[in-house]
C-alpha cells in the first residue's frame, strides 16, 4: 500500500459522514492506507438526519439540472454551480440506490426514502462506515486546531487529548465551535442569522385556527429599510404562534439577514387564494352571491378555504354568517374580497423548528476552493455543509449541499492540491 494517511472529520452529521465514506472509498480505489476518524462532540451521530422531514429525512430535491438546482440557495448560488456539475441530486439518488435504498419524490419535489424513515438513511451510513472501517467517536469535543510546520494539523480534543492528522474536515453545521475552529486558522465568518423560521403573529383572524392549511397562497414580505422585494407562493399553515408552511419558510430564508436587522419584525401581506388582483378576488365573492343567493353565507364559501377559517373571516369582518348571500351588501362584498386578496399582518418575531433549523452565514466563500472544498488559507483544511456561508430553502437543498461538498472533499483529502 501507498503511504498511510490520517484523516480527521470534525462533526458526525450529514456532511461529515458523506466526506468520510467517499474518502474511504477513494483510499480503497487508489490503494492508500487511510485511517479515517469522525469526531462527534455530542452523544450521537446524524441528529439532523434523524429529525429531518418529520423523521422521514428529506434527502434531496427532484431537480436534476444544476443551473435550476442552484436557484434554491439564497446564499452560495454562484459557488455551487461547479460542485453540482460534479455531484448533484441525481447522483445522490444513484448513490443510495447502489446501496439498496430507493428514494421517491412527492408532488412538491421533496425526496424521501420509500420507507418514510430517516433510520433507513442513518443505518445505511453506519453500515457503510463499518464496512469501510471508518472509526466513529462520540463525546469528542475538538476545542482547537493548529497547523504544524509540516502542514499536518493537530486537533486538541476534550481536555487533554491531541490527534495529528494529514487532513481535517470541518463539518459542524451551524454549531459555534466550527466557526471558532475555522476563525482560529485564519478564516473570516460572515454575518450569522437564523434561516428557515416561522412567523410569530398575534391577530384575531388566526385565533383558534392552528392546523388550518392552505394549498396555495401568495405572500409578500415588507421590511423597513430594505429595498428588496420578498415574495413567495405556495402552501401555508396556521400555527399556535402565527404562520408557517413551505412558502413562509422560503420567505424567511431569502430575507434572513434583513429580518435579523429588524429583530424579526416586518409586515406580511397574505393573498389567501392566490388571486392575480383584487378584481379577481371580488369575482369569487360575486359568483358565490349569484350561485348561492338563497344559501347562508356560512355554508357557501370559496374553494380552498376551510369552513373554520371562512367563519373566522366572517366573524372578523362582523358579517352575519346566517345571512343569505343575496343580502350581502356592496361594502361587505368589498371587505371580503379585500381580505381574501390582501390581509396585512404584523410579524412580531420568529419561531424555530426544534433542532431542525438552518443558519445563514458562515465561512466566507471567497476563502474556499470549490473544485476541492479545501481552504485557500490553511493547507489540508476542508469544509462541508452549513459551516460555509451557504444555505438553501426548505425541500432537501441543505442536505444536497452537504452531500455534494462532502463527496468533493472526500475525493481530494488524500491527495491535496495547492491552495489556488
Amino acid at each position: 500500500m501507498k503511504n498511510s494517511k490520517k484523516i480527521a472529520i470534525v462533526g458526525g452529521g450529514a456532511g461529515g459522514f458523506f466526506t468520510a465514506l467517499r474518502c474511504a472509498l477513494v483510499a480503497k480505489q487508489k490503494n492508500i492506507n487511510a485511517t479515517i476518524t469522525i469526531f462527534e462532540a455530542s452523544t450521537s451521530f446524524l441528529r439532523k438526519v434523524r429529525i429531518s422531514g418529520g423523521g422521514r429525512c428529506n434527502v434531496t430535491h427532484h431537480i436534476f439540472e444544476p443551473r435550476e438546482l442552484i436557484s434554491n440557495y439564497p446564499r452560495g448560488q454562484r459557488e455551487l454551480l461547479s460542485p453540482f456539475m460534479q455531484f448533484q441530486a441525481q447522483d445522490t439518488v444513484n448513490w443510495f440506490e447502489k446501496r439498496g435504498i430507493s428514494l421517491k419524490h412527492e408532488a412538491d419535489g421533496r425526496m424521501f426514502p420509500t420507507t418514510n424513515s430517516s433510520e433507513t438513511i442513518i443505518n445505511c451510513f453506519l453500515k457503510e462506515a463499518e464496512k469501510l472501517k471508518i472509526t466513529l467517536k462520540t463525546k469528542q469535543n475538538v476545542k482547537s486546531l493548529k497547523q504544524l510546520d509540516n502542514q499536518q494539523i493537530s486537533l486538541y480534543i476534550n481536555d487533554d487529548k491531541s490527534y495529528v492528522a494529514d487532513a481535517v474536515m470541518i463539518a459542524t453545521g451551524s454549531a459555534p465551535g466550527g466557526y471558532r475552529l475555522a476563525k482560529n486558522l485564519g478564516h473570516t465568518i460572515t454575518d450569522l442569522a437564523p434561516s428557515l423560521f416561522t412567523f410569530k403573529i398575534d391577530h384575531p383572524l388566526l385565533k383558534e385556527m392552528a392546523g388550518t392549511s392552505f394549498e396555495k397562497s401568495k405572500f409578500e414580505l415588507r421590511i423597513d429599510g430594505s429595498k428588496k422585494a420578498f415574495k413567495q407562493e405556495g402552501p401555508a399553515l396556521i400555527t399556535h404562534w402565527g404562520l408557517s408552511g413551505p412558502a413562509v419558510l422560503k420567505l424567511s430564508a431569502w430575507a434572513a439577514r434583513e429580518m435579523k436587522a429588524t429583530k424579526h419584525k416586518a409586515k406580511l401581506i397574505v393573498n389567501w387564494t392566490a388571486t392575480k388582483n383584487n378584481n379577481e378576488a371580488e369575482e369569487i365573492i360575486l359568483k358565490l352571491k349569484t350561485n348561492y343567493s338563497k344559501s347562508k353565507i356560512a355554508n357557501a364559501l370559496p374553494d380552498k378555504i376551510t369552513k373554520k377559517f371562512w367563519l373566522s373571516i366572517l366573524d372578523f369582518l362582523k358579517i352575519d354568517a346566517d345571512k343569505q348571500w343575496a343580502n350581502l351588501s356592496k361594502k361587505e362584498t368589498l371587505s371580503l374580497s379585500n381580505l381574501l386578496h390582501q390581509t396585512e399582518f404584523d410579524i412580531l418575531g420568529k419561531s424555530r423548528f426544534k433542532e431542525e433549523f438552518v443558519e445563514c452565514g458562515g465561512i466566507n466563500l471567497k476563502e474556499i476552493n470549490f473544485k476541492t472544498m479545501q481552504s485557500k488559507i490553511c493547507p489540508n483544511l476542508y469544509f462541508s455543509g452549513e459551516v460555509m456561508d451557504i444555505d438553501g430553502i426548505t425541500g432537501g437543498f441543505n442536505f444536497q449541499n452537504a452531500w455534494t461538498s462532502g463527496w468533493i472533499a472526500g475525493n481530494n483529502m488524500l491527495t491535496p492540491s495547492d491552495l489556488s
